[in-house]
């Protein structure tokens, strides 16, 4: 039995709109299952600069912000390698933030005075 041509777009459209949610939930399954490989190590590295920059009274808390930002690129480096895939922009630029505060903290010490002076003026 043929279907008049007239009932053909009402199927047509429960067709594409199931489509296209089906798309959507493919590309949010991908999404969520490949942030949980970057997210934890720029999260990490981005922390641990953090309480690096505060570390001054700490000075182990330096050390474990210098760990923890080596360890996730260390991570970052891995999972690249692993998936044979450039790790996306989002990851660099949020390493690379990690990074500066990183390098921010630790070198602290030799820029604080005149930061204070600056302060004070």
């Amino acid at each position: 039995m043929t279907t008049p041509l007239s009932e053909s777009p009402p199927k047509n459209r429960v067709a594409g709109t199931t489509a296209t949610v089906v798309a959507a939930c493919a590309l949010a399954c991908g999404i969520c299952c490949v942030l949980p490989f970057a997210l934890p190590a720029a999260a990490l590295a981005v922390f641990g600069g953090a309480l690096a920059w505060f570390g001054e009274i700490m000075p182990w808390m330096t050390i474990a912000a210098i760990v923890a930002v080596a360890g996730a690129w260390l991570w970052v480096g891995y999972q690249s390698l692993k998936t044979k895939r450039r790790a996306a922009l989002s990851t660099l630029i949020t390493m690379g933030a990690a990074t500066a505060l990183l390098a921010a903290a630790v070198l602290w010490p030799r820029y604080e005075e005149f930061v204070v002076r600056l302060l004070r003026h």
